[in-house]
């Protein structure tokens, strides 16, 4: 959710428009789909005392086993995708299949997806909007199958309205309620960058979709009387620039009975709340328990950190990352992971893994993606991107095989 917070702001964007026609995939009609049932919000106040943990990572932290004896890590795995999927089928799938489906093919991974169910979004404040097609991402069974034919894929979605009728006296309640200086209690009014309504109704949005991935993995755990050991959690809009083995950490196996959580070492505002993987305990925290957390979180910020309020990356770091180490989990940045947002216009924003004057990435994740890092988008693709000057901070790059405009 953490935007650069230069003065001035430098933001390459890659547009890439790529014809349906290329791409080797069919839709499949016969996936079932499950309807969001509605359940009214009812939060329970965590009493637990909430530490403000100010010392989250070491620079470079990294996990390895203790030596070469050890065996690494396995077990049984799942992966819950979450969000609004924009340009699935042109940008998100193709990176899917290179650096997530085939690196976990070996164990099976299972994959749970909660999406939203809607044709055109708006322009938000950091996409232009556009144009959307929710079926795309059915398209992500057959791409597991095709690698990983035992692997089990479902799919849940919610409509816009349904949404609403389930969060619309929490959301009002996020937008209304001041605290006892006359500012806003949830809404993150120190962020500049925070858009009074639609950023807090986004994080909402988000939580949700994060949580019905869960319960859609939860409800597959006790259909079969089996839970995952190892589970991650990940966007269904980016492009995956690297590969993300389940069962690794800075590229190293994790040795058996390990408990380590990995996020990406970007998008710091102060830390990542773009992914997670772990074990299935740590995980729940992230996914599954943020709407119980939310109001002694927001009474904690009250008394500690006046005006960050629901802050997506604070809530995480205060609340979550706290809660986690708590269940013995180490969390470990990942010094090579990278992945790009993709936006409904088929946009790329190729500098999310960049640091800045705030250190909101670490450098090594850029020094180990390479310099030529629309070389590698254009790899992953299988696309010649076009480079169109926009302006001093756009430039537009279309996808073409044939080298003429789309």
């Amino acid at each position: 959710m953490g935007l650069n917070k230069q003065s001035v702001a430098v933001i390459l964007l890659v547009a890439c428009s790529i014809a349906r026609t290329v791409l080797h995939f069919q839709t499949f009609s016969n996936l079932s789909l499950q309807q969001v049932r509605s359940t009214a919000y009812s939060p329970e106040v965590d009493k637990r005392q909430i530490r403000d943990d100010t010392s989250l990572f070491r620079s470079g932290q990294r996990f390895r086993p203790k030596n070469s004896g050890e065996s690494a890590a396995t077990g049984k795995c799942a992966i819950n995708l979450f969000g609004l999927p924009r340009a699935f089928q042109s940008l998100v799938l193709p990176s899917l299949v290179q650096s997530v489906i085939r690196p976990n093919a070996l164990y099976n991974c299972d994959y749970f997806v909660h999406y939203y169910y809607l044709t055109y979004e708006k322009e938000g404040r950091a996409n232009s909007g556009g144009r959307l097609d929710p079926d795309e991402i059915l398209l992500l069974k057959q791409a597991v199958h095709d690698v990983s034919p035992n692997s089990i894929v479902e799919f849940r979605y919610d409509q816009e309205q349904a949404f609403w009728d389930q969060y619309q006296p929490l959301i009002d309640r996020i937008r209304t309620v001041n605290d006892t200086d006359g500012h806003y209690l949830y809404f993150p009014w120190r962020d500049k960058s925070y858009v009074y309504t639609l950023t807090t109704d986004n994080i909402v949005k988000m939580w949700h979709s994060i949580q019905s991935a869960w319960e859609l993995m939860t409800e597959h755990e006790t259909m079969k009387s089996q839970r995952y050991d190892r589970v991650a959690m990940l966007r269904s809009d980016v492009v995956y620039m690297t590969p993300i083995d389940l069962f690794q950490a800075n590229r190293q196996p994790l040795r058996d009975g390990a408990k380590v959580a990995v996020v990406p070492a970007f998008g710091r505002y102060p830390v990542s709340d773009r992914m997670i993987i772990g074990p299935r305990d740590a995980v729940e925290i992230w996914a599954a328990q943020r709407f119980d957390r939310l109001e002694t979180h927001v009474q904690f910020v009250h008394d500690k950190h006046p005006g960050w309020g629901m802050h997506s990356e604070r809530f995480v770091k205060w609340t979550i990352f706290p809660a986690i180490r708590e269940t013995n989990t180490t969390i470990v940045e990942d010094d090579f992971m990278c992945f790009f947002r993709a936006r409904a216009d088929e946009t790329v924003m190729i500098k999310d893994c960049e640091g800045n004057r705030y250190q909101n990435a670490a450098p090594s994740i850029v020094k180990n993606l390479g310099s030529d890092k629309i070389g590698v988008l254009e790899s992953i693709l299988g696309r010649k991107c076009l480079r169109q000057d926009g302006s001093s901070v756009l430039f537009a790059l279309a996808m073409s095989g044939s080298g003429s405009w789309v």
